[in-house]
């Protein structure tokens, strides 16, 4: 992916902050996007970040970061592989 090619996240950036959006939704957001594993990385190495990230919920990083599970790929993806 081009980085000069526009990201919906920076489109309508009021669709990722909002905080108690659901899983499904969260990947439903950034399905498709080419930064899609940086972002996640990004989002589970600075814990004070809220809304969508890399696909995820600001809950569902708090978990991986509980469990333990954060790695070069992030949370498990949902059904489907997103």
């Amino acid at each position: 992916m081009d980085a000069r090619e526009p990201l919906l996240c920076r489109a309508d950036p009021d669709a990722y902050g909002a905080d108690g959006v659901r899983p499904p939704a969260a990947r439903a957001l950034c399905a498709g996007c080419g930064f899609l594993d940086a972002c996640r990385a990004y989002a589970l190495e600075n814990p004070g970040l809220y809304g969508v990230w890399g696909g995820t919920t600001r809950r569902e990083r708090q978990a991986v970061r509980r469990r333990g599970e954060v790695g070069e790929r992030g949370p498990p993806r949902g059904p489907g592989g997103r």
